[in-house]
């Protein structure tokens, strides 16, 4: 019996996710919320939309089945993150955040007093190419909540939003989009350097192969 899904978004992202739904063998995609908010239920929605659908939607969903979100930008509000906490210990669901490009945070305790610092170039990043901002990620969550979901999930699963630093570089237009990270525990350094230039959309991949994933005997991370 093929799995049930419902998706958050028709951009590049969400387009990409309903076209390997129509196609699998294993999923259907049961329904798309747009701006109204309906939805039927399933067992597993993927928010490919962004922090703005995490926050309107987020709670109502984990109620019903899992999340997974692109958007964890929205969790460095401590507030909606508690709630999110409590309603998915309450239903027994999980919120998983997309997407893991960063190494480290996983593979230390959290007694470890690891720190976690974050270096991204990207186009439109701001109004000119360039150093843009360098600080807390809770700092900077104040002018680019955007472009901050791969750094607060890489945070979350990590040493926290407070432990956290990044860097915020505008390259320039037709650049590539690349994250650097350094994370630090004592004894060890787990460097990261992720590059991507063009073809399908990264993010939409990972979501893609996390699907197909689902149900297999072996795990890897």
């Amino acid at each position: 019996m093929k799995r049930p899904v419902n998706l958050i978004g028709r951009g590049r992202i969400g387009a990409a996710v309903i076209d390997w739904l129509e196609s699998s063998g294993s999923h259907v995609l049961r329904s798309v919320i747009g701006r109204t908010g309906s939805w039927r239920a399933a067992p597993l929605t993927i928010d490919a939309a962004g922090p703005l659908a995490l926050r309107a939607h987020g709670e109502a969903l984990l109620s019903q089945g899992d999340l997974w979100s692109v958007g964890a930008a929205a969790l460095i509000d401590d507030d909606l993150r508690v709630r999110l906490a409590e309603i998915a210990v309450r239903h027994g669901h999980e919120l998983r955040l997309f997407t893991g490009w960063i190494a480290g945070p996983t593979l230390a305790p959290a007694s470890a007093g690891a720190r976690l610092h974050i270096e991204q170039h990207a186009p439109r990043l701001g109004p000119a190419t360039g150093p843009l901002f360098s600080g807390s990620l809770r700092e900077a969550a104040a002018r680019f909540a955007d472009h901050l979901n791969t750094a607060t999930a890489a945070a979350l699963a990590g040493p926290g939003i407070d432990a956290t630093t990044i860097a915020l570089h505008c390259s320039q237009e037709g650049g590539p989009h690349i994250i650097r990270a350094r994370f630090d525990v004592p004894g060890q350094t787990i460097e990261t350097d992720v590059r991507f230039d063009g073809g399908p959309h990264p993010v939409a991949q990972a979501i893609i192969a996390a699907l197909e994933a689902q149900g297999r005997w072996l795990r890897y991370g």
